[in-house]
């Protein structure tokens, strides 16, 4: 078991219709919000409306932000954040998936940061960087994807179109204030977003579970519950769309595990996530899909090292009754999700290999594993081309 500090300093309202306190919790962060969003979904599902009413009966004023796109780019963010400046915003409510969430944490940051400082200049691999010596406007988030775990987590995850580099920024002081987690709003996802999701959440906890050294115990068993939980929870999930215990469920499995939860006690990495954010950040392919399509061959390839596969055998008799790239494969294709990448993204996978080293690799030509071991572009490019149809 590795040392570590557990920090979570985050109000969860959990529960079937909890979205009607948005108002009364909004009112105790602030007077006149920036209202973050997508470009459309929350609005054609009716959500939109329904937070319009209730911050409107809190007598808490608003302003509309809806030009959040997947994968959210530096322009937008930053965008977002002037204009909550402009308009004197006191707080910012982020409504929807990872991406708008993502982005009013960071529209948080933006709005109070000095003249001329991109959210960007924050950074570990910006060439200004500079660290945060300000403090955002306080966040209130509300999920409508069960996957992401942004509304309970420190972390923005932005892209860089230009440099094509998708990175995350993470910061105690982009902890939102309050999440409201409400199943019922899960339910205009389609079949194919719901279940992309739960595979999203168990990446969270699969890769630093995978890529740790050692036991620890207590944790180890906390993460195979929440992983199981999901691999059990989920077919009932899409075998019945109505059903809101199996979502609940869900929904608060997606925030564990990308809670600060995800990495105590381990020392282990988001090494896939690291992998598909250079695979989105060139194809602008949705991220939750991304993973699914290289987790199986990230598994495999990994199993090389030594203390990755006694962590994998481990996860396999635990969990899968046997072998765990088999039996997560097997499952994954029950869900009828992807576990292949196309074969068009081939010749992007030598500049992905190079982003991923140019971003994680911290001036060195290789990323280092927690083992001590060193992976170079070579592997990466092989684990790419693993999971090429």
């Amino acid at each position: 078991m590795h040392n570590f500090e557990f920090y979570w300093p985050v109000k969860a309202i959990v529960g079937n219709g909890e979205v009607k306190k948005t108002g009364i919790e909004a009112k105790k962060l602030g007077r006149r919000a920036l209202l973050v969003t997508g470009r459309s979904s929350v609005r054609s599902s009716g959500l939109l409306e329904k937070v319009l009413v209730s911050l409107e009966s809190a007598g808490v004023d608003f302003v509309l932000f809806n030009g959040v796109e997947p994968n959210p780019r530096i322009t937008t963010i930053d965008q977002a954040g002037l204009l909550a400046k402009k308009e004197k915003c006191d707080l910012v409510i982020g409504l929807g998936g990872g991406s708008p969430m993502d982005s009013a944490k960071a529209a948080a940051l933006a709005a109070v940061s000095p003249e001329g400082v991109s959210v960007w200049d924050y950074m570990f691999c910006s060439k200004n960087f500079r660290k945060i010596d300000v403090v955002p406007l306080p966040a209130l988030l509300i999920p409508t994807l069960p996957a992401t775990g942004s509304e309970g987590n420190s972390i923005s995850v932005i892209t860089n179109w230009e440099l094509h580099q998708k990175v995350h920024l993470m910061d105690n002081a982009l902890f939102p204030k309050t999440a409201i987690i409400d199943p019922e709003l899960t339910l205009s996802l389609s079949r194919e977003q719901l279940a992309y999701a739960g595979v999203d959440v168990i990446c969270h906890l699969l890769e630093p579970y995978l890529t740790t050294t050692g036991d620890s115990y207590v944790k180890d068993r906390m993460a195979e519950g929440v992983i199981s939980t999901v691999i059990d929870i989920l077919p009932k999930a899409l075998q019945s769309p109505s059903d809101i215990e199996a979502r609940m469920n869900l929904s608060w499995a997606g925030t564990l595990a990308c809670s600060p939860f995800r990495f105590m006690a381990w020392n282990g990495k988001g090494f896939l996530h690291w992998i598909e954010h250079c695979l989105s950040a060139w194809t602008d392919l949705p991220h939750s899909e991304g993973l699914s399509m290289l987790l199986p061959a990230w598994m495999e390839y990994m199993s090389r090292y030594k203390f990755f596969k006694y962590r994998l055998d481990m996860l396999g008799k635990r969990v899968f009754n046997g072998s765990a790239v088999e039996g997560m494969e097997r499952w994954m294709k029950e869900m009828n999700v992807k576990t292949r990448l196309d074969k068009s993204a081939a010749e992007k996978i030598p500049v992905m290999c190079d982003t991923l080293i140019a971003v994680y690799g911290g001036g060195k030509e290789f990323v280092e594993l927690p083992s001590g071991e060193k992976m170079f572009k070579g592997d990466f490019e092989e684990i790419y081309r693993k999971a090429l149809k």
